[in-house]
């Protein structure tokens, strides 16, 4: 343009004008500077010139790029009381508002569309990022024609289409829940499993807890207690056979043990696989969903930039590492177990950490 503006001895911001057909600038003007830019060659970008566009509409009119957000299973209505797309979509909506981006929501159980229709929804409000929320139930497929968009989810849940993923760092955070309870003297763990089988966070936490078990004496190994297995009636012959000082698990397993009549901690020390399932106060990991979500929402941001749609060849994992966090379930019961979990620490007898070089 500055080539333009000076051969036509105008402005820069009147060949702007005048490539705009703007009435700013007279009519014969205009003409004449059209003329000079195609002698020179001048070819409009379409992008540049809709971003322009869009940066010059006042800001309460502007229309703002929109990412769809896909929710299987639940209902508007009922997404509230599932805390972790709950707090997976805060996140996207936080991140979407630092952005400057917009959510587009679609709750498909409401929606009912095929998956043709879907993607004519979407492709017809200008959509080209989606983020596609968890099955709640466990594993689940993502039924969309997903060619013409930018794709990521969040979690293990979705296992096809195989997509960009952030997760929360599952084998990292049952390490966590293992090395805490030897720290405060636990000597018998037991783990209750509440994810479903053939799910990645099924064998990532089963992955932690064997090896735990591996580095023991015999005498002290719990088997796991299968999510199929779990009710007041095996959780109760399950406890009274091997007698655990703390139990690994969640919300749903907590509240049996409470019906059972179990006091926590006074009689049993419980860790939450997730403390966003509960209990109130519990002592457990903080998956860190609201982080998850915003990590998922870049993945989609990365891939628009670089106009990378559909299946990736090389699915990427973006793993947020978990926070402990501590509250009322857990006391210390005796003195802190040597017992190595992850490969660069170990717990002195004192309850400290020490790097292992």
């Amino acid at each position: 343009m500055r080539d333009i503006a000076k051969e036509a001895g105008v402005s820069v911001s009147a060949v702007s004008l005048a490539l705009r057909n703007s009435p700013k600038v007279s009519k014969k003007r205009r003409d004449e500077i059209t003329k000079i830019a195609e002698r020179m060659g001048y070819v409009k970008d379409g992008r540049i010139s809709e971003l322009m566009e869009h940066l010059r509409t006042n800001r309460t009119d502007r229309k703002f790029s929109k990412l769809a957000v896909l929710i299987p299973e639940i209902t508007k209505a009922q997404l509230t009381t599932y805390p972790v797309p709950h707090k997976l979509m805060s996140g996207m909506e936080a991140q979407a508002h630092d952005s400057g981006y917009e959510l587009d929501v679609f709750y498909l159980p409401e929606l009912k569309a095929s998956p043709k229709r879907l993607r004519n929804i979407l492709i017809s409000r200008g959509i080209q990022g989606v983020i596609a929320m968890p099955w709640v139930s466990g594993v689940g497929t993502l039924d969309l024609e997903i060619e013409a968009f930018c794709i990521s989810t969040a979690g293990y849940s979705i296992i096809d289409p195989m997509v960009n993923r952030a997760c929360t760092n599952y084998l990292q955070m049952m390490d966590e829940l293992i090395e805490q309870a030897c720290r405060l003297g636990y000597k018998r763990i037991g783990f209750v499993m509440t994810y479903p089988r053939g799910g990645i966070g099924h064998k990532l936490f089963a992955s932690s807890f064997l090896y735990y078990t591996s580095l023991i004496e015999e005498s002290r190994r719990i088997p796991i207690l299968p999510k199929s297995e779990i009710s007041p009636k095996n959780i109760q012959s399950w406890m009274k056979e091997y007698e655990p000082d703390v139990v690994i698990s969640d919300g749903s397993v907590y509240n049996i043990m409470v019906q059972l009549g179990y006091k926590i901690p006074e009689d049993l020390g419980f860790a939450a696989l997730d403390t966003a399932k509960g209990p109130d106060d519990a002592s457990g990991v903080d998956h860190r969903h609201e982080i998850v979500g915003r990590e998922a929402f870049k993945l989609v941001l990365s891939d628009l930039a670089l106009n990378t749609k559909g299946v990736p060849e090389s699915p990427k994992v973006v793993l947020v590492d978990s926070h402990y966090q501590t509250g009322s379930t857990l006391r210390r019961v005796g003195r802190t177990l040597d017992v190595r979990i992850r490969a660069a620490t170990y717990h002195d007898s004192d309850g400290g950490i020490t790097l292992v070089k």
